[in-house]
């Protein structure tokens, strides 16, 4: 009865979910016990005559933390607890219960399922929401102990402050610039190293490859010095080839590429070749359309992050003539300068403008990178 009980739970699609929260919830009890033993050897090994403040700065991470730990994990393990009693109730009536009976549970999981889905989007939606209200209040309001969730007076005038008190148009312009020429620049180059890589046959093939799985590894804060150098000798500090060249090709793009040019069979190619095509007719009026969703998600992937940039365009850029929006949103702090109150709702109204294009970007084009996401998966 047990051992079948015990199977039908494993059976269950919840099963899984709730033994990775039991590791969870296990690895923080431990956090936090490892967190109550330093704190008492550090306690017994103090000296005295020290103030709370001292002793608390003298202690170590876990023993501070030992009590967020040991909560945490306490109220996961219940909550895990009550889901295991949960499910095997659960498995245990579903063979006594009638078919209207389960129809009911069956609704009942999938209200739960939304509701947990929708309080989840509400988590992760509320720093924007808290941006837009904040871009909407004086600056009094957002400074104010205890914080409001909707604005007392709606300060629309906080969006032209912003364009009157940094080149805030320019930033936009030149972040649509370089983001548009890195964008193509990625596609074209990883196409063409896509091709060759999974539908040539040359010698060192797989090794070159794996150079360029390589540079996945290989951060830019590692690279960027010898980068720099380079871009500096070139004169291409405070200009569009600095900011635009170092970063038009993405071993991850190439990668992704591949993958889906591999799934495309190469009868394909043979029957354009027939028709006359070259290499570059077959990537054009062959792999490309077949792989289109692939395309659409990287030149997606390619917007977004050329849009977000900030590390590389601080490091080349010092001028606001060539200055992109995610350093300009930075640079509206330093207009403020001097000021009695800092005007924190005009920087939150810059980082409203700022996001606006991807959020709209990605909200219309979600499904084609979901799609190309799977499709370069699939071989």
């Amino acid at each position: 009865m047990t051992d079948s009980l015990l199977l039908k739970m494993r059976q269950a699609g919840w099963f899984d979910i709730l033994v990775y929260a039991l590791i969870g919830s296990a690895a923080l009890l431990l956090l936090g016990a490892a967190g109550h033993i330093q704190y008492n050897v550090q306690m017994n090994n103090m000296p005295e005559g020290l103030t709370p403040y001292e002793i608390n700065q003298s202690l170590g991470w876990l023993a501070k933390s030992k009590g967020s730990f040991t909560l945490v994990g306490g109220a996961f393990l219940a909550a895990v607890v009550v889901g295991f009693v949960l499910l095997a109730i659960s498995c245990s009536l579903n063979d006594k219960l009638s078919i209207e009976s389960k129809h009911r549970i069956a609704k009942a999981k999938v209200v739960l399922q939304y509701a947990a889905a929708i309080a989840l989007t509400l988590v992760m939606l509320f720093p924007i929401y808290w941006m837009i209200i904040s871009s909407l209040k004086t600056s009094k309001e957002l400074l104010l102990p205890v914080p409001t969730l909707w604005p007392r007076e709606f300060q629309w005038q906080n969006f032209p402050n912003v364009l009157q008190r940094a080149p805030f148009a320019r930033y936009l312009f030149n972040t649509l610039i370089t983001t548009f020429f890195i964008m193509l620049g990625e596609i074209v180059f990883g196409v063409l190293a896509a091709y060759g890589f999974s539908k040539g046959n040359f010698k060192g093939q797989n090794v070159l490859f794996l150079l360029v799985l390589g540079a996945l590894m290989v951060p830019i804060q590692v690279t960027f010095v010898p980068i720099y150098v380079m871009v500096s000798r070139m004169g291409w500090i405070n200009s569009y080839p600095g900011l635009i060249v170092p970063n038009l090709v993405s071993a991850y793009f190439i990668f992704m590429l591949r993958q889906a040019f591999k799934s495309v069979d190469d009868s394909y190619l043979d029957a354009g070749r027939v028709d006359g095509l070259g290499r570059i007719g077959l990537i054009i009026h062959v792999l490309c359309p077949m792989c289109a969703p692939t395309l659409i998600t990287i030149s997606i992937i390619s917007f977004i992050n050329g849009w977000n940039s900030y590390f590389w365009p601080k490091m080349v850029v010092t001028q606001d003539q060539y200055r992109t929006v995610a350093v300009g949103v930075v640079r509206l702090r330093q207009t403020f300068a001097g000021m009695e109150v800092a005007n924190y709702n005009e920087i939150m109204a810059g980082a409203v403008m700022a996001i606006i294009p991807i959020v709209v970007l990605f909200l219309v084009m979600q499904k084609y990178i979901m799609t190309g996401m799977s499709k370069a998966a699939m071989k």
